[in-house]
């Protein structure tokens, strides 16, 4: 069994080159980029070789936290695992779990990310070579279980936090999660960078990092340290924690792989009676007409939508890290924490560019039903405003408490204002202009669409690029009244406010002309 899904994935790969240009350059990029890193990783290596065991092992416990806590943390912030063997493809054979799982686990391992990894553990083990080769040993089966560690990691969090969303309770549950965990890290951050960097690097860091070392997350990286300070019971000890880790968490990938296997993906309105009219008895009277049909059904994919929940929770985490982490970090001034706002109303606009195939199930609707573009994205854009400028306001107040500067607010309104309606004009157009296929209903949020990387990579660098020549239009005026005078911030109101609103309706406006010129090719590109 083991052959035949490394010979599956094989094939599909091929095929996928073959198909797709595109994909081949990303796959030769990625090997240049992986390979441009090795002689940095030697560097490293013989720096580390020169420093004392305790120092090296600490330095290495903490390289590897940033590692496990990125592959935790990107593939469910970003596209997720583009799997070619996702065990759902299976469900229909009859194949059992646990003649699957051998060829899951070695066809994740041979992946070109799994494969740097190794290599730069594998050489950053070398560094403990004038301890002797029982450290080296160590050292290398303690890199290559922490590798293990984050690949399993990696499977399960994506697996499992589709499935997390999958009930309205489920999601609640998940949501209060998260607000204890933000309300936690900011008191957290401060803490340990209250007297500054070089204190927190000189005290509060290496603590934390020798508590990480008796943990899985860092057991593997010190586990020589302890060995080259005599201590065998605990590399020992360190070495079989991180190999239970492994153990567990792959038993936890393979239960998911079980529950995948015999429960098909569900697309039904769940148990619970309740209505799910697109238009309410106001709208239908009224005769709102397609723009209220549209924003409504999309009002209730906000609500109950897991792809669309991931999406608002996603437009959080960048101004959430800016405000709790990189502030305290690098010690920023307070006036820095204004970003915080206009990154949240950016990030909100910017994040609709595949707007339009998210709502892939019903594109066939909206284009039959005429030429009616303008009103389907307007429909959209309203939706969205409908929490974003919410959020947003909240979010300024609460700064504006926090920093006491009240005569900021004029700038500030004009600022996040220009910055939510310029990005959501631009990811109108492109949401358009470049869509490529998105998580179906139903399939789980975090994962990407085989064959969408190429085309999702080129649509979020054109409004990534498009978005940072627009925002400075709108913030200029507002940074100079936080520098220079204060009376700036009333041109930042009337500006932002003024480019805000004119740059949606223009978004809006030309997106729904290229929606209905380019029906056929939204239906072929999101399908």
């Amino acid at each position: 069994m083991v052959a035949a899904v490394l010979g599956l994935k094989a094939r599909v790969l091929r095929h996928q080159l073959r198909r797709e240009w595109w994909r081949a350059l990303l796959l030769l990029g990625g090997v240049v980029w992986s390979l441009s890193l090795i002689p940095a990783t030697f560097w490293v290596q013989r720096y580390l070789s020169t420093e004392a065991s305790d120092v090296r092992a600490t330095l290495l416990v903490g390289f590897a936290t940033v590692c496990v806590a990125g592959w935790l943390v990107v593939p469910l912030l970003v596209t997720g695992l583009e799997d070619a063997l996702d065990p759902g493809r299976f469900a229909s054979l009859g194949v059992q779990a646990r003649r699957l799982m051998p060829g899951l686990t070695i066809a994740a391992a041979l992946t070109l990310p799994t494969l740097f990894f190794v290599a730069v553990f594998l050489i950053l083990a070398g560094s403990w070579r004038y301890a002797g080769g029982e450290a080296v040993t160590v050292a290398s089966v303690g890199g290559l279980l922490t590798v293990a560690l984050m690949v399993v990691t990696a499977r399960v969090a994506v697996a499992w936090s589709g499935r997390l969303l999958s009930s309205r309770r489920s999601r609640w549950g998940a949501f209060a999660g998260l607000v204890v965990v933000a309300a936690g890290l900011g008191p957290a951050v401060w803490l340990t960078f209250r007297d500054g960097v070089d204190s927190a690097l000189a005290y509060e860091i290496p603590v934390i990092l020798e508590w990480l070392g008796r943990t899985p997350v860092g057991a593997g990286m010190a586990a020589p340290g302890a060995l080259a300070q005599g201590d065998v019971l605990g590399a020992v000890w360190r070495l079989a924690l991180l190999a239970a880790t492994v153990a567990v968490v792959h038993g936890a990938w393979r239960a998911n792989v079980e529950y995948t296997l015999v429960h098909p993906t569900f697309r039904g309105a769940g148990t619970r009676r309740r209505g799910d009219a697109v238009l309410d008895a106001r709208q239908r009277a009224t005769g709102d007409g397609i723009a209220a049909a549209v924003r409504s059904r999309s009002l209730i994919y906000w609500r109950t939508d897991p792809r669309y929940l991931v999406g608002a929770i996603g437009v959080i985490a960048l101004p959430l890290v800016f405000f709790a982490l990189a502030m305290p970090v690098l010690g920023l001034d307070q006036r820095w924490g204004f970003a915080a706002p206009v990154m949240l109303a950016a990030s909100i606009g910017w994040g609709r560019h595949n707007d339009v195939a998210y709502d892939s199930t019903a594109l066939h609707l909206d284009i039959v039903a005429g030429r009616v573009g303008r009103a389907v994205m307007t429909g959209r854009t309203q939706a969205v405003l409908v929490w974003a400028v919410p959020l947003v306001a909240l979010a300024a107040l609460g700064l504006l408490a926090w920093t006491g500067q009240w005569d900021a607010a004029p700038g500030l309104i004009g600022a996040c204002t220009g910055a939510l309606g310029l990005t959501l004009g631009i990811s109108a157009v492109t949401s358009v202009l470049l869509p490529y296929r998105a998580p179906a209903p139903g399939q789980n949020p975090f994962g990407a669409e085989v064959g969408a990387v190429g085309a999702s990579l080129v649509a979020q660098l054109v409004s990534g690029a498009a978005m940072a020549a627009a925002l400075p239009i709108v913030t200029v005026a507002f940074v100079l009244s936080l520098t220079a005078d204060a009376r700036w911030g009333w041109l930042a109101l009337v500006a932002g406010t003024g480019l805000g609103v004119a740059g949606a309706l223009a978004g809006v406006r030309a997106a729904g002309a290229l929606y209905d010129r380019r029906a056929g090719r939204l239906l072929a590109a999101v399908s």
